[in-house]
């Protein structure tokens, strides 16, 4: 009996330094029909250097034209990368918009981020704890599950983000395990056990190898670092997991790659996907 394909998405960031359509463009042509879309607020735009959708720009009928443009290239937006922190008060509408934007985008995803200052005692984590909940109100009646990055901050491993979950308590509101930033943003954890002490509360995963260690940019295509991924992928399938899995292969610093290559690298992924037994 054929079992139904896991869900396959990418980010933009495999492409990092190309405009978003051309990642697009380049993404299809790989083999993938699910995208992540960007609309990282104007902060991060400018300090990442990364070119974003605005869905405040855009507005109802620019996102309903986005739409119908993904769809002519056979390409279905499945989650906004937002990257909106809920410890940045600045954040709060700029995320509220994006929930919005993805509701009309059809996606089914927002990914979030809790870069800043830890809550300081009883109180603020109560305070962030109520506006998680708020905020799982809000995406939930849109229809949108939200997913805390493991980046920078109170996500920074899975078993930091325990606590952030478990303060917000909502079933719309869950982690998106990043597998290479588990290193990138750590000292000392493996991925594997890291996922296990978050794996209940994953909705959305990046997967992401990397050859580095904390702070280094060496992400290359999947199979080619050190990051077990067959492992996580089995603690994954264990929980009954079937996506989406969002490839994040952002290369190595300093190279200066042509799209090709770039493509190369991600067919490589998904052919390394299937042998992990993930159904492309």
């Amino acid at each position: 009996m054929k079992t139904s394909p896991d869900l396959v998405a990418a980010t933009t960031t495999c492409f990092l330094g190309f405009d978003p359509w051309v990642a697009f463009e380049c993404l299809r042509s790989a083999g993938l029909h699910y995208v992540e879309i960007p609309a990282l607020p104007a902060r991060q735009s400018v300090e990442w250097r990364q070119t974003t959708f605005s869905p405040e720009t855009l507005g109802p009928v620019g996102t309903q034209l986005l739409r119908e443009r993904l769809a002519q290239m056979d390409l279905t937006p499945i989650t906004v990368g937002a990257y909106a922190s809920v410890l940045q008060p600045d954040d709060l509408q700029p995320l509220l918009r994006r929930i919005d934007f993805a509701q009309q985008l059809g996606a089914s995803f927002v990914i979030i981020d809790a870069a800043g200052n830890e809550p300081d005692g009883p109180a603020e984590w109560r305070q962030l704890g109520n506006l998680g909940r708020f905020l799982g109100d809000y995406a939930q009646a849109h229809e949108v599950r939200l997913a805390f990055e493991i980046h920078e901050g109170l996500a920074r491993s899975g078993a930091v983000a325990r606590r952030l979950l478990d303060a917000i308590d909502h079933d719309a509101v869950g982690v998106n395990y990043d597998t290479g930033n588990a290193i990138f943003y750590n000292d000392d954890v493996d991925p594997v056990a890291d996922l296990e002490a978050i794996v209940d509360r994953v909705s959305h995963v990046h997967l992401k190898d990397t050859s580095g260690g904390r702070g280094d940019w060496a992400f290359g295509a999947l199979g080619t670092g050190h990051v077990d991924l067959p492992r996580i992928v089995g603690v994954l399938k264990a929980r009954g997991f079937r996506g989406p899995y969002s490839l994040e292969v952002e290369g190595y610093g300093g190279e200066d790659l042509t799209r090709e290559a770039r493509v190369q690298r991600v067919r490589q992924s998904l052919d390394y996907l299937v042998k992990l037994g993930i159904q492309v």
